[in-house]
This record gives structure tokens, sequence and C-alpha cells, in this order.
């Protein structure tokens, strides 16, 4: 009896043992064909042009990837604010060309301008001093009528004696005219055809030996100052 019952123990455990194996043997089946049906599924729909999905790995990375191309539109949108910043630039820089030109324009006239007044101060200091050379000189104007009527009104029985005090009066007389002449002073006529612009005429008289309208006689000498008459000959004219 208890050889038969060991007997059957061992039937037991090999029919027990034999069940293990056959259900092991059938998962690894079933894996491999899922496997098989899983690369089946990848050629297939690579074959009609459909992409496998990706793990979820590559779903995560989705993200990233989206992170990804918006970076790449950030080079766009600078490039866009670089173009803007260029204009705004450009037009600073002529609206700051157009002020500087301004500037130098108002600079020339401001040039010109100083160039005229000084020109014009010039020329009014040059006709002040004019005007005080004039009236110094019709002041000495006098004198010079003194010395002529003096050389003039000599008497004959004098001469002799006083040629040598004549003689440095003369002296005196021609450096005096020379240092007006020298500040543009020029005697008038005293002879020729009467000029109302230079002369005045104190008579009208017959004359034989002076043809009408000349000067028979200059009473007193009249003078000029740089083409400006200062005092008209006083003449006696023929008729």
């Amino acid at each position: 009896m208890t050889d038969r019952r060991q007997s059957e123990t061992k039937i037991t455990e090999m029919s027990d043992q034999n069940k293990d194996n056959e259900l092991t043997m059938s998962t690894g089946t079933n894996d491999r064909e899922a496997g098989n049906g899983n690369v089946n599924e990848e050629k297939a729909m690579a074959q009609a042009g459909e992409t496998p999905e990706a793990p979820s790995e590559a779903i995560s990375e989705k993200p990233e990837e989206e992170a990804n191309q918006e970076a790449g539109q950030e080079p766009q949108e600078s490039v866009e604010q670089l173009k803007e910043r260029l204009a705004q630039l450009e037009a600073e820089l002529a609206e700051e060309r157009a002020k500087s030109q301004q500037l130098w324009d108002k600079m020339q006239r401001m040039a010109a301008e100083f160039q005229n007044t000084r020109k014009r101060q010039e020329q009014l200091l040059q006709a002040s001093i004019e005007r005080a050379t004039e009236a110094l000189i019709l002041k000495l104007l006098p004198v010079l009528d003194d010395f002529e009527m003096a050389f003039q009104n000599v008497p004959e029985e004098k001469q002799a004696e006083a040629e040598a005090w004549l003689a440095g009066f003369r002296q005196i007389y021609h450096k005096l005219v020379t240092i007006l002449e020298e500040e543009g002073l020029r005697a008038i006529e005293r002879e020729g055809e009467f000029n109302p612009e230079l002369h005045q005429a104190i008579s009208h008289e017959p004359s034989e030996e002076v043809e009408s309208g000349h000067i028979i006689e200059t009473v007193r000498t009249g003078y000029e100052h740089k083409e400006r008459v200062l005092r008209p000959a006083l003449v006696r004219v023929a008729q």
C-alpha cells in the first residue's frame, strides 16, 4: 500500500510539472506573437506612409520641440525689431542732419552779417576821421588865406630888404600846404572856364583880354578834399 501511494504521488507531481511547463511555453508563445504583431504593424504603417506613434519618451519631448519652434521664431522677431530700430535711427539721423544744416546756414549768415557790420563800422570810422580832418582843414584855410594875402601885398620898396624874410615865410607856407595836400587837400583851378560847382562869381565884368564865361581873377582860392568841395573859389567872371 505504501509503495502504491508513493507511485501515485510521483505521478501527481509529474502531472503538475507538465502543466507548469505547458503554461510557461504558452506564455512565451503569446509574447512572441505579440512582438511579431507589433513589428508587422510598424512595417505596414511605414509602407502606408504613416509614422508610427512615438513611445512615451517622444510624447514627453513634444513640449520641448514646441519650445524649440517658438525659440526659432525669436530671431525673426528680432530682425523685424532691428529693422524698425534702424529706420528710427535713420529718421533721427536725418533730423539731426537737418538741424546741423540749419545751424550751419545760421552760422554762415551770422558770419556774413558780422563781416558787413565790420565793414560798415570801418566805413563809419573812416567817414568820421574824414569829417574830423575836413573840420581841421577848414580851420586852417584862413591861415593859408592870410599867407597868400601877405605875399600879394608886400610893398615894393620893402621886397628887396625883406627878401630873406619873405623866402622863409614862403617855405613855412609851402610846408603847411604840403602837409594838407598829404591829407587830401587840393586847390581849385584859379583860371579857365567858370564852373558853378567849383567857383562862386562875385562879379561879371566885360573884358577885352578874357573870353566870355571865363575867370578874370580869383579873389580867394577854393579847395577840395578828396573830390569834395570844402570851399568854392571866389572869382570875377568875364561877360
